[in-house]
């Protein structure tokens, strides 16, 4: 399935660099395709990422640059990076032994292309969308959509090492640290300071109003984080069962936090998107 989406997004961009982009538009699409290609690639090699799933880079890094502009792009590769080094950190530290892994393979060292688009496909959506009818509800949806990746994923990635006592969000009982649902005060601080390093990136555009759409990207990105674990402790905890593409290699806990990922992003974007409209 995720291959369908590359070859979607792929006919999308080309479609509009054809009969919608001018020349700024070009030079900037093509400058997203060589600094994605070059930072897909050091990914691999620094086995950060799968190969399949430096298409997925490619196209989003292209798109990102092309349609969100500089701003954007930086902050994405200031996710991926941050993003990378916590969990490489984990790694030499000796966080997640093998039955950790084991027990949840979305925790795996390289990822895929799932979840590269189970982050970056409402993001891409919104870039599209803001391109199309330069409306900024869409570009402000982007960096939120981000946000929430961002939060979500510095929440686990820095709330596991060294953690303190972890409850799920839902029922409020004592669980594992790393779990599906859990929250606990690290965790809650890194999450802010997440989604806080996303929005300060909104300062770098070009909005008339940069403060109230900082603390849009914020609220919301933060929002995104929590609705993450709401749905990671109703769905994966709850061991309601999805289906699954014939083409996804691992198993349904992954499936399922790919899921997960994606519905977070998307439920953060659309409501940033229409508070931005109604308040601006």
């Amino acid at each position: 399935m995720y291959r369908l989406i590359n070859y979607l997004f792929v006919f999308v961009v080309v479609y509009l660099f054809i009969l919608e982009a001018g020349m700024q538009d070009h030079a900037m699409l093509i400058a997203g395709f060589i600094l994605s290609g070059v930072v897909a690639y050091v990914a691999f090699l620094g086995n950060w990422i799968t190969l399949d799933a430096t298409k997925g880079v490619i196209i989003l890094g292209t798109i990102a640059l092309g349609f969100g502009g500089w701003a954007l792009a930086a902050a994405i590769i200031f996710f991926f990076v941050t993003s990378s080094l916590f969990t490489r950190k984990k790694r030499v530290l000796g966080v997640f032994d093998d039955n950790k892994l084991n027990s949840h393979p979305h925790l795996q060292k390289r990822r895929d292309g799932y979840q590269i688009w189970a982050n970056g496909f409402w993001l891409t959506c919104f870039l599209i969308g803001w391109f199309l009818f330069s409306i900024d509800g869409f570009l402000v949806a982007a960096f939120t959509a981000l946000a929430t990746s961002t939060s979500d994923t510095w929440a686990t990635e820095i709330g596991t090492l060294n953690p303190g006592k972890t409850w799920e969000i839902t029922t409020g009982n004592p669980v594992e640290p790393g779990a599906d649902g859990g929250i606990s005060v690290k965790g809650t601080l890194a999450a802010l300071a997440g989604a806080a390093a996303i929005a300060s990136f909104i300062f770098l555009s070009d909005f008339l109003v940069p403060s109230g759409m900082f603390f849009i990207v914020f609220l919301f990105g933060l929002a995104g984080c929590f609705a993450d674990s709401i749905l990671g402790a109703a769905i994966i905890n709850k061991s309601i069962t999805l289906p699954m593409p014939e083409d996804f290699s691992g198993n349904h806990s992954s499936f399922a936090n790919s899921f997960v990922n994606w519905a977070a992003t998307g439920i953060s974007g659309i409501l940033a998107l229409i508070m931005t409209q109604l308040l601006f």
